[in-house]
């Protein structure tokens, strides 16, 4: 695995839009509360020339979008690249990413989450470059920072290599909106935190981190872009630690995308699985999130309820990183090894 230089000071960071840009109330507003930070803090920014707006669920056409990232990850003056959001159809850039030319360049860090999985992912199984999974440029627009966006940004500066669960996470009322003048409001922290596991006994694993989103894990598997059994093949030895959680699934397509990552050969040499806070946890027809992965990956040691994913706050994971995994009496930590 090739670990990228973290952020330096005075570094410059490349902000691109591989999926939604920038755009409307309130993301604009934390898009340039979180320029503005960075700038305080002494970076520069470069902007892609497609970053806000969308069109077709899109910042721009697919081959635009790679051709964005691909000049930004090559330009020697970029120091590190954020994504400024998630998305939807990010996936429809793949065919137009020249990996090979990223799998022989310097590496570079990219950070984003959620729809970013698409490059996050490929770039650890296709270009054996590390990345990191976490909160999108505009997330870090705060006033103040939560705990998890300090934490984040201790990651990408690499001042920090171990994180600890969060006391609580946010759970928003149905009615719940943004208003005018609250752009930078904090998380509505209001729940506790309780990791599980699956026979509620402390576990512990270490391997290779590995995944993103489920959403589009599922998608990209068993397409050209799957390379994730030569990956486990290589990575064997040292275990592999699968990272997923979900967005858009309910419970029933959590258990049917876990049935079939692990009907592809994904899990193999598996040493154990994280799985974040879902953003639809509600149980269907008896079947909750506890079900699911007892029934499809009961055999593997699981934790799940963790702090990565869609439902703030959440950890900033250095995938393609070794890990060391615990969680005892409701509460988790994680070590990263760049080894």
């Amino acid at each position: 695995m090739r670990y990228p230089e973290f952020l330096k000071p005075h570094g410059t960071i490349g902000l691109i839009a591989p999926s939604f840009g920038v755009s409307d109330f309130p993301y604009e507003d934390r898009f340039y509360d979180a320029v503005k930070k960075f700038k305080e803090k002494g970076y520069k920014i470069v902007e892609a020339e497609h970053l806000y707006g969308i069109d077709h669920a899109a910042s721009a056409s697919a081959e635009i979008r790679a051709k964005e990232f691909m000049d930004m990850y090559l330009n020697d003056d970029i120091d590190f690249i954020f994504s400024v959001a998630g998305g939807e159809l990010m996936l429809s850039i793949l065919p137009y990413i020249d990996f090979e030319r990223i799998r022989n360049a310097k590496a570079k860090y990219l950070m984003g989450f959620s729809d970013n999985t698409c490059l996050t992912f490929t770039l650890n199984t296709i270009c054996d470059v590390a990345s990191i999974y976490g909160p999108c440029f505009g997330g870090f627009g705060m006033e103040p920072w939560d705990q998890s966006l300090e934490d984040g940004y201790e990651v990408l500066t690499g001042k920090k290599l171990k994180l600890n669960s969060y006391p609580k996470y946010e759970v928003k009322p149905e009615d719940f909106e943004v208003l005018p003048g609250h752009a930078l409001d904090p998380y509505l922290l209001n729940t506790d935190v309780e990791y599980k596991t699956l026979d509620g006994k402390p576990v512990e694993f270490k391997g290779r981190l590995v995944g993103g989103c489920l959403d589009l894990l599922t998608n990209i598997c068993g397409t050209k872009f799957d390379f994730v059994k030569e990956f486990v093949e290589k990575y064997k030895d040292d275990g592999i630690v699968w990272y997923l959680e979900a967005c858009d699934l309910t419970v029933l397509d959590m258990y049917r995308s876990l049935w079939q990552l692990k009907n592809a050969g994904w899990f193999e040499h598996c040493a154990g699985i994280m799985f974040g806070r879902p953003a639809n946890p509600q149980e269907m027809f008896d079947v909750d999130v506890k079900y699911a992965l007892e029934n499809v990956v009961g055999y593997l040691p699981v934790i799940y309820d963790m702090d990565f994913g869609h439902v703030q706050p959440s950890w900033s994971i250095i995938s393609g990183s070794i890990a060391k995994v615990e969680s005892k009496n409701g509460k988790g930590t994680i070590s990263f090894s760049l080894d």
